[in-house]
């Protein structure tokens, strides 16, 4: 873990690289030396919310071949209604990628 503070928001003391344990997961973060305070990237947070089941709609990317492929969480698929031949259209945000499904039958319907 990189260190990205240097001294306590809470007492002032000085903070080191360490490691706690939250809920049975292991987490890297600052810890202070004097107060015990812990602090952590906003990567390692998210990272226990994926392991402690709190981001049901979390899926890692993965590989196919030489594609990169993602799983659609079920409850997306069936809200969304959502089948394996509809097209999912990518729309670049400035906090991310929106993904709009499109039906088969509106792409075919033009055509």
């Amino acid at each position: 873990m990189k260190k990205f503070m240097e001294t306590c928001y809470k007492c002032n003391g000085k903070v080191n690289v360490g490691q706690t344990m939250k809920e049975g997961i292991r987490l890297n973060c600052m810890k202070c030396q004097n107060c015990g305070e812990e602090y952590f990237t906003s990567s390692e947070l998210l990272r226990f919310d994926i392991l402690s089941g709190r981001k049901e709609l979390v899926r890692k990317f993965g590989s196919l071949g030489d594609s990169t492929i993602i799983r659609i969480p079920s409850k997306v698929l069936k809200d969304f209604k959502i089948k394996p031949e509809d097209y999912g259209v990518f729309e670049a945000r400035p906090d991310g990628i929106l993904i709009k499904p499109v039906s088969a039958k509106e792409v075919h319907a033009g055509m």
